[in-house]
């Protein structure tokens, strides 16, 4: 299922600014202290009761983590729950996929948005215009593992997203990527 580079772009520009808001100007993003930023809960299932991680291991959709918008009078409150019996790479993944959701209000994702928040993440952890640095790099995508600790199969993604824009027709820089790069370089 293709989509639009608009959806794509979008999701690229949302995932800078909130770098950009939030002071996260360098490859490594911390995305537990970003959710913790936007006022997100976070709530590992270690801290489930063993009833409610039963009904998790269940649902083959709930396996890495989800979202929840809880609604009082008063406030709007969203939590993410995640796995953290996984690898912390994948939690960190898990975490970024769900921000997405939480940034778009979307509580109940359909497979679109759910595709998308995985790109989302991907973008948020390890910024296009940040791996274009990799690309003449002897170690490739390996190079873009270590400086974004992300998964090798992350660094993979980031770094053919950044051979591609190379090889595209849209290999300039957008005014927030140039601007999102000057703050990364008075660092």
């Amino acid at each position: 299922m293709l989509y639009s580079s608009l959806d794509y772009r979008e999701l690229d520009s949302v995932a800078l600014q909130l770098r950009i808001d939030y002071g996260f100007n360098g490859y490594k993003i911390d995305v537990f202290e970003l959710a913790r930023k936007l006022g997100i809960i976070i709530i590992p299932y270690s801290k489930l009761s063993n009833f409610q991680r039963n009904y998790i291991n269940q649902n083959k959709k709930l396996e890495d983590g989800f979202s929840i918008r809880k609604e009082t009078s008063e406030l709007i409150q969203w939590h993410i729950f995640y796995n953290d019996g996984i690898n912390f790479f994948r939690q960190r993944f898990t975490i970024a996929h769900e921000i997405k959701h939480v940034v778009f209000g979307e509580t109940n994702p359909s497979e679109k948005d759910e595709i998308l928040a995985n790109h989302f993440a991907r973008y948020l952890l390890a910024p296009t215009c940040l791996v274009m640095d990799f690309i003449n790099s002897p170690l490739g995508p390996k190079d873009v593992f270590f400086a974004f600790d992300i998964s090798l199969e992350a660094a993979n993604n980031a770094f053919g997203a950044a051979i591609s824009r190379c090889n595209s027709n849209f290999r300039g820089f957008t005014k927030l990527e140039k601007d999102f790069l000057s703050l990364c370089k008075t660092k």
